[in-house]
C-alpha cells in the first residue's frame, strides 16, 4: 500500500517556489482555480511576500502541495492513506476528499486570519525544534526549565531523537544550552507555542471558522498525527482541524500506524519537507521537490523533481 504524506513545513517564499508555480501545468491549473475562488490574482502578491506565514505564502503552499498530489496520483494512481501535519491539514483534507478545492482555499484563507489574529498577542511562550535529544534528556530539560520559574511542555514528538517543545520565552536561552550541553542540537525557534493548551481561544475561533464549511466523509484515511488513529468521517476530521493548534504530535505513531495497514511506500509532498527525513528509515520514499532548482537538483521537463528515498531492508 502507497501513503501520501503532507508536511507541516514552515511555507517557502517565492524564491523557491515561484518559478514552480509559473512553469509547472498542474500547478498553473491549481492557481488559476485558486484564483477565481479568491477573486484576485496570487503570484504578483506572492512575489513581494516577506514573510512566510502571511496569507499570500499560505496560499501558494496550498497550490503547491496540491498540484503535486494532482500528479502523484495521476502518475501513480490514489493512495490508500493519507498523514499530515500543521499547516499540511488543508491540502490533506482535500486529497482525502473530505473538503472541496474551493472550500480548502477559502478555509485556508480563514484559519490563516485567525492565527494571525491570536499570534498578534504575545502568550509567553516560544516553541524550539531540536534533534539528537532523546526522550529522557527532554524530560529532564522539561524538568530544569521548571526549576527555575519556567514553563515547558512537549509540542511533538517527530522522532525518538527530533522534537518540538513550547517553553517560556524567557527561559529559551536556558533550554538550548542545555541542549547543547547533553550532545543536541537547537535548530529552530518559532515566535508562538505550538501544539499547547494555552491556544484554547485559538481553537474556539478555527472552531467557528470551520462550522461554515462542508466535510465530507473521507475517501481516503486519513491518520491523525496526534495518536495515529485511523479517521474517515466528516466531524472527526472537522474536529482534526480544529484542534491541531492545541494538540500535540506524535509521529512515531503516525509511523506505526500506517507500517500496521500495510504501507510500504510512501510519496511526501511539499517544500522543505521534515517528513522526507523521518520517512525513509522506514518506507521507500519519494518526495516530490516544487524547489529543486532552489536546491541545485536537476529538473526534468516531465514534471518536478523526484528525491527517492531508500528501500529499507527486512532485518
Amino acid at each position: 500500500m502507497r501513503a501520501v504524506l503532507f508536511g507541516g513545513t514552515v511555507p517557502p517564499l517565492h524564491a523557491k517556489v515561484g518559478e514552480f508555480l509559473e512553469t509547472d501545468p498542474y500547478a498553473r491549473e491549481r492557481l488559476a482555480q485558486a484564483e477565481e475562488v479568491l477573486g484576485h490574482r496570487v503570484l504578483p502578491r506572492f512575489s513581494q511576500a516577506t514573510e512566510s506565514y502571511s496569507p499570500e505564502a499560505r496560499q501558494a503552499y496550498l497550490v503547491t502541495c496540491v498540484a503535486l498530489a494532482d500528479r502523484a496520483r495521476d502518475e501513480d494512481g490514489e493512495a490508500g492513506v493519507c498523514a499530515a501535519a500543521s499547516i499540511g491539514h488543508l491540502p490533506a483534507l482535500h486529497y482525502s476528499g473530505a473538503l472541496s478545492f474551493a472550500d480548502m482555499v477559502l478555509l485556508g484563507e480563514a484559519v490563516t486570519a485567525c492565527e494571525n489574529e491570536w499570534n498578534a498577542t504575545d502568550h509567553g511562550l516560544v516553541s524550539h525544534f531540536m534533534y539528537r535529544v532523546g526522550r529522557d534528556r527532554l524530560a529532564q530539560l522539561c524538568a530544569e526549565v521548571e526549576a527555575e520559574g519556567g514553563r515547558a511542555e512537549v509540542a511533538g514528538h517527530f522522532s525518538d531523537t527530533i522534537h518540538l517543545l513550547n517553553v517560556s520565552a524567557g527561559s529559551l536561552p536556558q533550554l538550548e544550552r542545555g541542549v547543547r550541553a547533553g550532545g543536541g542540537v537547537p535548530v529552530l525557534t518559532f515566535p508562538q507555542a505550538e501544539h499547547s493548551g494555552v491556544n484554547a481561544p485559538l481553537r474556539d475561533r478555527i472552531g467557528e471558522a470551520v462550522s461554515g464549511f462542508r466535510f465530507r466523509d473521507a475517501r481516503v484515511g486519513f491518520v491523525r498525527g496526534a495518536d495515529g488513529a485511523l479517521v474517515d468521517s466528516a466531524e472527526d476530521l472537522r474536529s482534526l482541524l480544529r484542534d491541531d493548534c492545541v494538540t500535540p504530535v506524535d509521529f512515531p505513531l503516525v509511523v506505526d500506524r500506517l507500517r500496521a495497514l500495510g504501507v510500504d511506500r510512501v510519496h511526501v509532498i511539499g517544500p522543505g519537507n521534515l517528513f522526507e527525513r523521518l520517512t525513509k528509515e522506514h518506507f521507500d520514499v519519494t518526495v516530490l521537490v516544487p524547489d529543486a532548482r532552489a536546491r541545485g537538483l536537476e529538473v526534468p521537463d516531465s514534471g518536478p523533481a523526484r528525491v527517492g528515498g531508500r528501500v529499507p531492508s527486512n532485518t
